[in-house]
């Protein structure tokens, strides 16, 4: 069961946009507890995210209040008439929540042939991160789940990194590594990958490396692109030295940045240094100051 700010969360769709639709449109069902608090059931849930895929596509409310779920399931399957699928499929949602690994394998599998690596990271798997991060925070899934389907994103983006036929066509090499305490690598594994995938050559590095060891490893290894990413709060001088560090001792170095921390604009980035928070930012900036 869940409460309705947890729908929110899983859905998209205002509390208020709830209500309203299961008073004029009695499309949901919530059980009440003892202090008339709405529960809503895995069937709330999926009609709630029906009506977000329809309404998506230009359906009107008053005309998706009028169909049955069989209605509107032969419309959502339908699928390919649409620009896109739906941001985040009730399918999925509901393999990572039931922690069903061969649902969800399976699932991300079918978008991955039918439309290819990139495509179903940027328009499956960031928006399915997103929702899931936000329903942890909720208390909507235990810390289990969410690491549970973090290490199938972590592998299927190591997976296709390896299917990749690497053809090197660039000079420069390129640095990809987490500051000492960060251990959130997915983004950082997918921008290696486009790195990479456009004829980088690269070296992963991966979680909590000390700045000492990326400056060690950047001179042996003649690298020129330096990129890390930012999540875990760190005090803003910390954050400071690190940079000023890397520039002391590597300053012919183009150096990159992604992370919440940085696209939120919660740390101020030094003078010099690159941010990105897209695949399509990162490869234009590559164009552009990267040889």
């Amino acid at each position: 069961m869940y409460s309705i700010k947890q729908l929110y969360v899983l859905t998209g769709i205002k509390p208020h946009t709830i209500r309203v639709w299961e008073k004029r449109y009695s499309m949901f069902s919530p059980e009440r507890t003892d202090t008339n608090i709405r529960r809503y059931s895995e069937d709330d849930l999926r009609l709630a995210l029906n009506i977000k895929m329809l309404l998506s596509v230009g359906y009107k409310i008053s005309r998706i209040s009028r169909m049955s779920q069989d209605e509107m399931s032969t419309i959502i399957n339908q699928g390919n008439k649409y620009v896109g699928p739906p941001p985040v499929p009730e399918s999925l949602l509901t393999a990572a929540i039931n922690m069903d690994e061969d649902s969800f394998v399976g699932k991300l599998n079918e978008f991955i042939r039918e439309r290819g690596f990139e495509w179903t990271y940027e328009n499956l798997l960031v928006p399915f991160q997103k929702r899931m991060g936000l329903l942890w925070q909720s208390g909507g899934i235990v810390p289990a789940q969410e690491h549970f389907t973090s290490n199938i994103l972590r592998n299927a983006i190591i997976k296709a990194t390896l299917d990749l036929d690497v053809k090197t066509s660039h000079e420069s090499r390129i640095l990809f590594y987490l500051p000492e305490g960060e251990l959130h690598e997915i983004g950082l594994l997918y921008f290696n990958y486009l790195a990479l995938s456009r004829g980088y050559s690269t070296t992963y590095l991966g979680q909590t490396v000390p700045v000492d060891d990326v400056i060690k490893v950047a001179s042996k290894q003649d690298i020129n692109v330096l990129f890390a990413s930012f999540t875990v709060s760190m005090p803003k001088d910390v954050f400071a030295k690190h940079f000023e560090k890397l520039k002391n001792e590597l300053p012919k170095a183009t150096l990159i940045v992604t992370g919440h921390l940085v696209e939120e604009g919660e740390l101020e980035l030094p003078k010099g240094v690159l941010k990105v928070s897209s695949a399509n930012q990162f490869t234009q900036l590559l164009i552009k100051q990267v040889k």
